[in-house]
């Protein structure tokens, strides 16, 4: 194995891993190899007294200084999607994580991620717990400068899971229901 120079804008640096690791690495996600680089630059910033090379591995609180994350509302469950359960991230996972965040990402994968991010008991469907959830975080004075009571996140649920062909049941959202409500909104 060699060592690949990069030359970034912000400095030289060797890459711990070589040009087949690259190109595989390519496969995998939106990023060239050049943004691999970048990318694992990042990573390996976040934690510059860390000396582990490839065995690198950050902690939760290490990612969340990222400014992509930090004034997210679903940092902690971003998290939780791509770590190993231990709130811990090697650069595989936070490629990954980089990858399906980026602007190269295709619809798809953004509405595939979001239903991860949403689906807080990851059994597989939007249901009235999850939505309770979504809507806590998303409504807190932190994002929004407000609240609501709780009748009124239970009317926002019930406004959003109500289908007419269940007479006005709350039913969860399937991951191909959501794909196909968001392909028709037209992003």
């Amino acid at each position: 194995h060699y060592f690949i120079q990069s030359n970034l804008r912000m400095g030289q640096g060797a890459s711990a891993y070589d040009q087949s690791e690259l190109a595989e690495f390519q496969d995998l996600t939106y990023f060239t190899k050049r943004e691999v680089l970048h990318v694992y630059k990042r990573f390996s910033g976040l934690a510059p007294e860390k000396k582990d090379g490839r065995n690198l591995v950050l902690t939760k609180e290490e990612i969340l200084t990222l400014p992509e994350l930090a004034a997210n509302p679903f940092k902690e469950r971003i998290l939780e999607v791509f770590d190993n359960n231990d709130g811990n991230m090697n650069f595989e996972q936070f490629l990954d994580m980089m990858s399906q965040l980026s602007s190269k990402a295709p619809l798809e994968t953004k509405i595939d991620f979001a239903f991860k991010i949403y689906d807080f008991n990851e059994d597989g469907q939007i249901c009235e717990g999850d939505l309770q959830k979504l809507i806590k975080l998303l409504i807190q004075p932190a994002v929004t400068g407000t609240t609501l009571t709780e009748e009124e996140r239970k009317q926002v649920i019930k406004n959003n899971l109500h289908r007419e062909e269940t007479a006005g049941a709350v039913e969860p959202l399937t991951q191909d229901q959501m794909n196909t409500a968001v392909r028709k909104v037209g992003y």
